[in-house]
């Protein structure tokens, strides 16, 4: 078990680490391989992990947009040191009381704060951004400042109802944006014109047609430079 914890925490780390260094290629994120057990233990804290059917599920950071049923499939009913790793069922180590959905093979929904969390079996060689998180295509009309004013050109069916009939400009701040001209420093510049790719919470703000401001999206996960 202490093995299991030093691979989650590695695994973690590094896909923070490559997250921020794998621009332009696309949303997925190789895992480390397992290291070796480590003769010394510590008490560092891990991430929300949780043990279903038998299967360790780590938290992904994403909101599932696509969940249209609020029906439970179980509870979380005991819990662990956030530094441990949980050995059965229906145990984290973030808490009790949180209700999961089964979503598919890969993945779990947990719900905390009211919205479904993706967990994702640890057993995944990669680190995908999931279709039921919510995204959309766009094309660049405007840099301003560090920010991109752009048009939405595409919204999968499964997540119309986010956007619907959005014709008002979306702003965008550049902080997740994937693109860089010397592979170091993110920049806007020479966007105007470009498609991109948008990963968010599915939550925006200024949505509304009559008001003037541009709608912007919650908490943006990732902003990918559609190259041709």
């Amino acid at each position: 078990m202490k093995k299991l914890a030093t691979v989650i925490t590695i695994s973690f780390c590094c896909f923070i680490l490559l997250s921020s260094c794998e621009k332009n290629k696309n949303t997925q994120t190789p895992f480390p391989p397992a290291v070796e057990e480590s003769e010394e233990s510590t008490d560092v804290d891990l991430p929300p992990v949780v043990m279903v059917d038998g299967r360790l599920y780590m938290d992904m950071g994403y909101v599932n947009s696509s969940v249209t049923c609020g029906t439970a499939d179980g509870e979380i009913t005991s819990s662990v040191d956030s530094s441990k790793i949980p050995e059965k069922d229906n145990e984290s180590n973030f808490g009790t009381g949180y209700e999961y959905q089964l979503w598919d093979t890969a993945h779990i929904n947990v719900k905390i704060n009211d919205k479904w969390i993706i967990f994702q079996d640890i057993a995944i060689s990669s680190w995908t951004i999931p279709d039921c998180v919510a995204h959309f295509t766009a094309e660049v009309t405007k840099i301003q400042g560090d920010s991109l004013l752009v048009t939405v050109t595409e919204n999968p069916d499964k997540i119309d109802w986010l956007l619907g009939e959005l014709i008002k400009p979306v702003r965008l701040p550049i902080d997740n944006l994937d693109y860089s001209k010397d592979g170091k420093t993110v920049t806007a510049e020479g966007l105007k014109g470009c498609k991109v790719e948008v990963w968010f919470d599915g939550t925006l703000e200024n949505g509304d047609p009559e008001t003037s401001y541009p709608a912007e999206p919650g908490q943006i996960y990732k902003i990918r430079v559609i190259e041709d």
